[in-house]
């Protein structure tokens, strides 16, 4: 390598918001590769291992107090055809380093972006060493996996559809990368003229020295899906990992390709609303045959434009500053560092800060700060402390959507019979100030799309068995207007921390924050029951449930006069309770009870009772929501079960 533009520190780490997290998971296969984890923005972790892929999903639960995380383990287990397949079958040229067994196994694992499947969460990408792409959705149980497309039957389909087999790569995929999602325009007859289409597209790398790019209409459910195909004819023998270059809430501009011979070269793309089309001249952004094959790379977005490229080769990191303009992608500026780890690194992290995390398999990890001035771009790397307990030999790395956390796969030698067994530790990376201040901000979203920040402030109140400071502020809110979803999410977790301190507990606190909480939810299910008023069309035709529904509303003082009046309960019941046939009266929005006293869970979506089960319940806040098919409150806006999202919360509803 030629000189480092930066030196490699080895003084402690400066950034005091790192620590690491105690808690441990094992995982029970060995790995036989190397990148193997990935963590999804719908807060899941994949995990690859020889004999099948591990899924942990977050349990961030109001009502859970733990200082641990609670999760959900699921497993894709290795298929009968893909464990025929032996080391005999990997071709030469994908065992460039990357690959530690001559058996077959899971290679590597991807999670597409957010609405990418049919519920509007991400869906799993899975390589195998012989090859073999799937992609995974979970099924509405949430404990089985299903397949959604595999990708060598997608291939065979559109050769049969060339005229010429000769122009498509033969599918031996080695890597994988998704796009972010983006909008695209289409005619339509509408009377508006246009409509838009969410897309996001797939690319492939083949041992044969080819992209193969797909692009997919959101959401993904089958082959028909798949909308545009294209191919990338690189003059390299062995591509060895791809990265999109892609501005943000843009389509991408370009994709990166890294070679065995350590050469990088982005290829730009232009998207329209009817295709994409990939220019025949790339960017060279590393020239230099070096022979340090690239074994990975990471891509984010800047704030104004431009993107940064991160890049490993062996023990070393680079990072190139790159702008896409109209039809070429420009490299502004370059930096590397020395050599920050004794072994190659085998695991890569960008966070959201643009900071670099990488571990290898020497049992060491590395914090590399990016630095950008007028200058150029400098890096400063520190080692970070793990107290020799984290690492013994590092396979991967993956940060969570906000950067919150940090999962590490490391192996552990079993002395007695040499196996190398797999486990799941956790960095944190950010300090309580800055979750506090991203959980709050305008640009958040809904915290289901945030639940690693949600979790943060789960767990750190388990501990200290109250909120954060900074958060105590939202609880008591009148009226809730600015933050009233994370209003109730923190009166529920502070109403559980407070029924944790058995002898301790405060009645007169937890009163005062359940009727706090009342409050909220009233005034949450006021504005969700007005947008539904939106939806009907109010008449003699109002069903007796949205009639009852009405008048509770008026009631409450939040109805518009004009709607016209209600019938009576007593002459035609809203509801019938299914175990004694009485009539169930509409008091309360969380809850449905009739007269003989059964009780029964609301729908947080049309405010039915759930009588039919199953029935899906929030993740974060335990609220009710029939199923999309139930025929329980089919006659008050069907429509609005088709939503996964809590009225309350916005938690995600499974």
């Amino acid at each position: 390598m030629e000189d480092s533009s930066s030196s490699n520190a080895t003084a402690a780490n400066e950034n005091t918001s790192l620590s690491l997290h105690p808690q441990v998971i094992p995982l029970d296969h060995e790995a036989c590769s190397v990148d193997i984890i990935d963590w999804s923005d719908d807060s899941r972790i994949a995990v690859a291992t020889k004999k099948g892929v591990y899924c942990l999903s977050l349990l961030s639960s109001a009502d859970h107090i733990d200082k641990n995380f609670k999760m959900q383990k699921t497993f894709i287990p290795l298929s009968a055809k893909t464990k025929s397949g032996s080391g005999a079958n990997l071709s030469e040229g994908y065992r460039h380093g990357q690959v530690i067994a001559t058996e077959n196994g899971y290679r590597t694992v991807r999670w597409s972006p957010l609405e990418c499947g049919a519920n509007g969460r991400c869906l799993l990408t899975t390589l195998t060493l012989d090859h073999r792409l799937v992609l995974h959705c979970l099924q509405h149980s949430q404990l089985q996996w299903q397949e959604v497309l595999n990708f060598s039957a997608l291939e065979s389909s559109s050769k049969a559809s060339a005229k010429s087999d000769e122009g498509l790569a033969k599918l031996f995929a080695t890597d994988m990368q998704w796009s972010e999602t983006f909008c695209k325009t289409k005619d339509c007859d509408t009377g508006n003229g246009f409509e838009l289409d969410r897309h996001v597209m797939l690319a492939v790398a083949t041992s044969s020295g080819q992209v193969v790019v797909w692009g997919f209409k959101c959401p993904i459910v089958d082959h028909t899906s798949a909308v545009v195909q294209q191919q990338i004819e690189t003059p390299s023998k062995c591509i060895t990992c791809l990265a999109w270059v892609q501005d943000e809430n843009n389509p991408p501009g370009g994709i990166a390709v890294g070679h065995l011979d350590g050469t990088i070269s982005i290829w730009p793309i232009l998207v329209d609303s009817g295709s994409m089309t990939f220019l025949t001249t790339p960017t060279g952004i590393w020239k230099e045959q070096d022979l340090l094959a690239v074994t990975s790379m990471k891509s984010r977005p800047l704030e104004k434009s431009g993107s940064i490229l991160v890049a490993t080769k062996g023990p070393y990191v680079m990072c190139f500053e790159v702008q896409n303009s109209g039809d070429n992608i420009t490299l502004l500026h370059t930096a590397w560092t020395d050599a920050i780890h004794p072994m190659p690194i085998s695991g890569l992290a960008l966070s959201t800060e643009h900071k670099i995390y990488t571990c290898c398999m020497g049992s060491t990890m590395t914090v590399t700060n990016i630095r950008r001035n007028e200058s150029g771009l400098s890096l400063e790397a520190f080692p970070i402390d793990t107290k020799s307990s984290l690492l013994k030999r590092g396979y991967g790395i993956a940060r969570s959507k906000n950067s919150v956390f940090l999962g590490c796969v490391s192996g552990l030698t079993d002395t007695l019979n040499g196996v190398v067994k797999l486990q799941m530790n956790f960095l944190q990376l950010k300090a309580q100030e800055e979750v506090t201040a991203a959980l709050v901000s305008p640009k958040t979203g809904s915290l289901a799309h945030n639940i690693d920040l949600v979790e943060y402030v789960r767990q750190r109140s388990s501990s200290d068995m109250s909120l954060p400071p900074d958060l105590q502020s939202i609880l008591y809110e009148e009226p809730p207007t600015t933050h009233p979803h994370l209003q109730f999410f923190l009166l529920k977790l502070s109403i559980a921390l407070e029924k944790e301190k058995d002898d301790l507990t405060d009645e007169g606190t937890v009163k005062d924050l359940e009727d706090t909480l009342g409050r909220v939810t009233n005034f949450l299910a006021v504005k969700h029951i007005q947008s539904m008023f939106g939806r009907e069309e109010t008449g003699s035709s109002m069903s007796p449930l949205l009639r009852t529904i009405l008048e509770w509303l008026k009631k409450e003082g939040h109805s518009n006069t004009d709607l016209p009046a209600t019938t009576s309960v007593t002459e035609h019941p809203a509801e019938i309770c299914r175990l004694c046939q009485g009539p169930i009266e509409f008091e309360d929005v969380r809850a449905a009870r009739c007269k003989n006293g059964h009780s029964w869970e609301r729908c947080c979506l049309t405010f039915a009772a759930c009588q039919v089960v199953p029935y899906r319940k929030c993740k974060l806040c335990g609220a009710a929501a029939l199923s999309k098919t139930a025929r329980g409150s089919s006659e008050i806006c069907p429509e609005l079960l088709m939503s996964n999202s809590c009225t309350f919360c916005s938690g995600d509803l499974l």
